[in-house]
């Protein structure tokens, strides 16, 4: 789970690059099920939910890929980097 904050005056713009650049992470192998949500009580964060089907295919085989590059890409220069906060979560 990754929560995203937008700069100031960037919510809409980060949007629309999750929006779009959420299907970079949906083209990896080990990528189950990603999907988007914007916070309805401050509209500037955004959470990204992904199931992996390991850690490791996200920490390692994700983030070495050039899929990555282009996820981060997309959101570059409209997320506020000192806010983003990426957790792994399993099922209970």
């Amino acid at each position: 789970m990754a929560l995203i904050t937008a700069l100031p005056g960037k919510a809409d713009e980060l949007g629309k690059a999750i929006s779009e650049g959420i299907g970079f992470i949906r083209q990896h192998p080990g990528c189950l099920e990603a999907r988007v949500g914007r916070c309805v009580e401050d509209g500037s964060r955004y959470v990204v939910e992904v199931d992996w089907t390991s850690l490791e295919a996200h920490t390692e085989d994700f983030r070495e890929s050039p899929l990555f590059a282009q996820w981060i890409g997309t959101i570059a220069g409209l997320l506020d980097r000192s806010l983003l906060e990426t957790r792994h979560y399993a099922p209970q």
